[in-house]
């Protein structure tokens, strides 16, 4: 196969990928660049909810025993606590999360409610999300479900793991076609000077597409180990060495006292890890079960979704298993920085900005392809037809 035939076979490959797979990948970028700044967008879209007025220092907040129990105060009888949210800024409320059972269905609505800390007053609380409606729910929290799984529950999560699997391929092939022969990589990566608007469209499209590449691969395999976690992982595990996953772990023995309180889950966590912010607190969902505390170190990049973790009893506050960051495996590491490259939030501002203008890409390559692609079919046609 010479070179000529191999280049029209990958541009065919690259072109009906991009046609259909691209297709989901604009709504994927677009809800997704959204996403990268949900949470200022959420707080400014519910500031009553979600703000509170500023006072001295994280200091003068009331104790998490009074927090939690103004939060519960409003929980109805079936609904069931699930976590603790701390704040990330100093004017921002606390907020409980807790599930509901959906009436006459076999689903659950997961609600939160959010409390001053300052005066441990609920400020308010509202629906998070409907595990059997995606369309009910937080707008800012729909748009990041819409991004990886279309809101169609598992199905459309499953759906978009392969999606972003066949864009992958999708952008090496592009990257096939587009490299230019010795001499010609300044032409290849600029826009065509009063060139004709068919130029120009093509231009567009293999500039976009080559300078957003690596981004976009990133993004794409970053969001794969995210819907297919256990074969990425299995991958990575193969290559590199990995901790095992934390197994889930109950209490000793079940006790006829009640449970520690979270001023006290707090004071055992700072003893163990008195650096870093606290991100969550897991409540037991059982009798049986543990809490679970997550405390960001100061040095973890994955500041969503921060790995440090205790798990202690929930009668007698024994350290039942940790998680330490410092500790952590290569595979552990390369599997810790898939989540901040994927957000941006790796690289700070900089990095999401350059993240939420990467969600624009698919759209403006998915336009200019078909534009590219209708020309040439027109071109086509017009030669067939008789003179």
């Amino acid at each position: 196969m010479n070179k000529k035939i191999r280049r029209k076979f990958w541009l065919k490959v690259h072109l009906y990928i991009g046609l259909c797979a691209g297709a989901v990948f604009v709504l994927i970028g677009l809800a997704g660049s959204l996403s990268v700044f949900g949470p200022e967008l959420d707080s400014a879209l519910n500031s009553t909810l979600k703000k509170v007025q500023l006072q001295a220092s994280p200091s003068t907040y009331r104790s998490l025993n009074d927090i939690a129990a103004a939060a519960k105060s409003v929980i109805p009888i079936s609904g069931k606590a699930y976590a603790l949210v701390f704040p990330d800024q100093a004017d921002d409320a606390f907020c409980i999360t807790y599930s509901l059972p959906a009436q006459g269905m076999n689903q659950n609505e997961w609600h939160q409610v959010y409390v001053n800390p300052y005066t441990a007053q609920v400020t308010g609380q509202r629906l998070m999300f409907d595990t059997g409606n995606s369309f009910r729910g937080a707008l800012m929290n729909f748009f990041v479900r819409f991004h990886y799984t279309l809101a169609l529950g598992e199905v459309g999560r499953t759906f978009v793991g392969i999606v972003a699997l066949l864009l992958v391929f999708s952008i090496l092939t592009g990257l096939i076609v587009w490299w230019p022969s010795v001499g010609k990589f300044r032409q290849a990566l600029s826009l065509k000077r009063h060139a004709s608007i068919e130029r120009f469209n093509f231009d567009l499209h293999k500039t976009v597409g080559f300078y957003s590449l690596i981004i976009l691969l990133i993004v794409l395999i970053s969001g794969v180990e995210m819907v297919f976690p256990v074969y990425v992982d299995g991958l990575v595990k193969v290559l590199l060495s990995v901790t095992p996953k934390a197994e889930a772990r109950v209490s000793d023995t079940v006790s006829p006292t009640l449970p520690i309180t979270l001023d006290q889950v707090v004071a055992i966590t700072d003893s163990r890890f008195p650096d870093g912010s606290y991100k969550w607190i897991f409540f037991p969902q059982g009798e049986r079960n543990v809490f679970r505390v997550v405390k960001r170190a100061p040095d973890e990049v994955n500041q969503t979704r921060p790995s440090r973790t205790l798990w202690l009893d929930q009668y007698t506050g024994k350290l039942l298993q940790e998680r330490e960051p410092a500790k952590n495996a290569a595979g552990d590491t390369l599997l810790q920085w898939l989540y901040p490259l994927h957000s941006g939030e790796a690289f700070g501002l900089t990095g999401r900005i350059l993240i939420c203008i990467s969600g624009l890409a698919p759209a403006v390559l998915y336009v200019t392809g078909l534009i590219r692609w209708l020309q040439k079919r027109r071109a086509k046609r017009s030669v067939k037809l008789p003179g």
